[in-house]
């Protein structure tokens, strides 16, 4: 049936040709209908005989883009489903990475919190260690220096006392004294 279409326009077409030539050679001025035809019929056989031979290779190359386009579309719908894949799965690691920050977060502060009550007690205990160690040791500057004051006072009234009774004492004194004590020694050896 398309052969016969074909056939048929080709045949209208040598009809306005031939009817063209005819009209040419009366030499009117008109409208050139037969030569417009005549381009309309030499420019259709050129387009049909181009469809005609090229048709197949036309076809062939627009089959091959349309497979190429389908294949690239589905080559893109797969990559784009892997690729919607690995965006779940990177977000579930975010996810499950934002979970872990937030109790290596709560672990620190946690732990932050231990470690400040672990200094607070040791600032504690050394400063309870510091006034213990103070303490001992005004109390031993304090005894020092009473033993000092002692040994001081001491040595003073020694001094005064030999001073004061040097002059008081004199020889018969002091042999009385001596007796004395020698008496008393006495006593108490033979008390012992």
């Amino acid at each position: 049936m398309r052969h016969t279409k074909t056939i048929l326009i080709f045949l209208m077409i040598a009809l306005f040709t031939s009817l063209s030539l005819q009209a040419s050679d009366t030499g009117s001025h008109h409208f050139d209908w037969a030569g417009f035809f005549g381009k309309l019929l030499n420019s259709s056989i050129l387009i049909g005989a181009i469809i005609y031979f090229m048709r197949k290779p036309i076809i062939e190359m627009l089959s091959k883009k349309s497979i190429e386009i389908k294949t690239d579309i589905e080559v893109r719908e797969s990559e784009l489903k892997a690729h919607k894949e690995s965006l779940a799965g990177i977000q579930g690691r975010l996810d499950r990475i934002e979970a872990e920050v937030g109790e290596m977060l709560a672990d620190a502060q946690k732990s932050g919190e231990r470690e400040v009550l672990r200094i607070q007690e040791l600032a504690r205990r050394e400063s309870e260690r510091i006034i213990r160690n103070s303490g001992e040791e005004i109390d031993a500057r304090i005894e020092k220096s009473i033993k000092e004051l002692k040994k001081k006072i001491a040595d003073m009234t020694i001094e005064e006392f030999r001073t004061n009774y040097r002059s008081l004492l004199t020889m018969d004194l002091h042999k009385k004294i001596i007796d004395k004590n020698i008496e008393i020694s006495g006593d108490i050896i033979e008390k012992g």
